[in-house]
């Protein structure tokens, strides 16, 4: 029968603790995929689903988004590029297939489909467009919400 002296047992368990926070500290972690419900109370996204990436209502709604960022930004906004066969991101995080496949279900939106919805933060659907949107209209949508009355009187803007 082998004896295990204490003082070994103690530095065993010490060098195995310090090895594994190390590992916990040093190793990178790995982004967990954004969902809408992380939104929730605190961003308005505006989903963008299209079948594929050089799709040009999709380009032209992102040239739209991108010439009015500051307006966008200040309705805390934030953009989910539902792409078919493509890359999808959810405010710049990346969406894998599976999730991109079920927000497509859950908004009824084929793949072959062009769509842009408007998700309030109080997660209900406020408004769709089947076509490149005028984003005059979706900003005076919610610019008619009365959460969004409160944070203009609380912050009138930027923009």
């Amino acid at each position: 029968m082998v004896s295990h002296h204490p003082s070994r047992l103690f530095i065993r368990i010490a060098l195995a603790v310090i090895f594994l926070t190390t590992s916990a500290v040093l190793m990178p972690a790995r982004a967990a995929a954004a969902e809408l419900s992380d939104y929730l109370w605190q961003s308005r996204p505006l989903l963008v689903f299209a079948p594929t990436d050089n799709d040009p209502r999709l380009v032209e709604t992102m040239r739209r988004i991108e010439a009015s960022r500051c307006d966008f930004a200040d309705r805390d906004m934030v953009l989910g590029r539902i792409i078919a066969d493509g890359a999808s991101t959810l405010d710049g995080q990346g969406v894998d297939t599976s999730q991109a496949q079920r927000l497509r279900s859950e908004f009824g939106v084929g793949a072959g489909s062009f769509s842009v919805v408007l998700i309030g933060k109080d997660g209900g659907e406020k408004l769709r467009v089947n076509d490149v949107p005028e984003l005059s209209a979706i900003y005076a949508v919610i610019d008619g919400m009365p959460m969004r009355g409160s944070e203009m009187s609380a912050d009138p803007g930027r923009c």
